[in-house]
């Protein structure tokens, strides 16, 4: 029996709308039912999840130490009806949660222990579960760090478990947030989040995803977006992604390595960086251009070499300069369509670059010269 028909009975036997929820409350499976539903189901089903509010009051009738029914009451002012919680143990953890709305005259002890059995099962099921995910935890991260002579028998373990083909190709992605936030594979798994062939797994506080391809069209981006959301309604908003290259499964460790040096690039460097939908969040290695040079190790020797004294000079010296500079060498050089982009006078363009010459010491009509300082506006402006 799966959770949903678990849950389905359980719904049965209370006679009341049932959901079961991890132990991060989030949605797993839900009964359809007759009876008017609370502000917090809605919220549940619809957003995949119990919202933070919500969670803080239901966590602080212990239900994470319950090894009973615990009996959560009304909240009228959250819209919050009485609730039954049968925890779902197994081996003695609690691995998730069956919720049952009440109805005012209660529930009946003797369906209310036998839908306890049902929560025991699926604790069982969502024990098995969480075996799975640990070992093929394991077999991730051990073909991304065994030598190539080790690597096909792995693959071949990987493949089996992640049920696809041993020839299969794969991307591997990595998401990361900003310092002190570390992530958990359990928090990508479930409803809303990765698709069951994905391996997952957590690599000092960041998560590697291994996604199959499927040719033109595969849908890559899309799975790493879904973790992404997955881990914003979690309230970790500011989570963004670097993506490797489509390769053989036995050669994940190759787009493995470029996934982490594109999330080197664009991983927030602090809690107030932009984030959320209007934000860019996945980021393919073979899109970044020249800045795949800040995702070497040599990282930081590369941003001391770019910053020449005329490249200092310039980002010291007045913001109009700064800005003309910028958009005269993205634009190759071309006064008119800087004139355009800056809303100036052709003159006025001119005069700005006379000025930063003479700021830099440098020859913007010479290609070196503006190399040197266009490289170092594009390396030290993205860090």
């Amino acid at each position: 029996m799966d959770l949903q028909e678990l849950v389905d009975e359980a719904s049965a036997i209370l006679d009341a709308p049932v959901t079961l929820e991890d132990r991060g409350l989030r949605l797993l499976a839900f009964a359809a039912h007759d009876a008017g539903a609370d502000h917090v189901r809605v919220e549940t089903v619809l957003g995949r999840g119990a919202g933070q509010r919500t969670r803080e009051w239901f966590e602080s009738f212990d239900i994470a130490r319950a090894r009973g029914p615990v009996h959560v009451p009304a909240h009228p002012e959250r819209e919050i009806a009485a609730r039954l919680c049968l925890p779902a143990r197994a081996r003695g953890v609690v691995r998730g949660y069956l919720w049952a709305v009440e109805p005012p005259e209660g529930l009946a002890p003797e369906r209310v222990r036998a839908a306890q059995a049902l929560a025991a099962r699926a604790g069982e099921v969502l024990a098995r579960a969480t075996s799975r995910r640990r070992e093929t935890e394991r077999l991730l991260l051990d073909l991304l760090e065994t030598g190539a002579e080790g690597r096909g028998g792995i693959a071949r373990e990987l493949a089996d478990d992640l049920a696809i083909a041993s020839t299969a190709s794969v991307v591997c992605a990595v998401l990361g947030g900003a310092p002190g936030v570390r992530l958990q594979a359990d928090q990508v798994h479930g409803p809303g989040g990765v698709p069951r062939d994905v391996g997952v797994a957590e690599r000092s506080g960041d998560l590697v995803l291994l996604v199959p391809t499927e040719g033109p069209g595969s849908p890559v981006r899309d799975v790493v977006e879904s973790a992404i959301t997955a881990l914003a309604r979690l309230g970790l908003p500011e989570v963004v992604a670097g993506v490797g290259d489509e390769v053989p499964l036995r050669e994940a460790v190759v787009s493995d390595r470029r996934a982490r040096a594109a999330l080197r690039v664009v991983r927030p460097r602090d809690r107030t960086q932009p984030s959320g939908p209007a934000a860019t969040r996945v980021h393919a290695w073979d899109a970044l251009g020249v800045t795949r040079l800040l995702g070497g190790r040599a990282a930081d020797e590369l941003v001391e070499a770019v910053r020449t004294p005329a490249a200092t000079a310039l980002l010291d010296g007045p913001e109009e300069l700064l800005e003309t500079a910028w958009v005269y060498l993205e634009e190759a050089g071309s006064v008119a369509s800087t004139a355009a982009r800056l809303g100036l006078h052709r003159q006025s363009v001119y005069h700005r670059i006379h000025r930063i010459e003479a700021l830099t010491g440098l020859d913007l009509s010479r290609g070196r010269d503006r190399l040197e300082l266009h490289l170092a506006l594009v390396v030290l402006r993205t860090t």
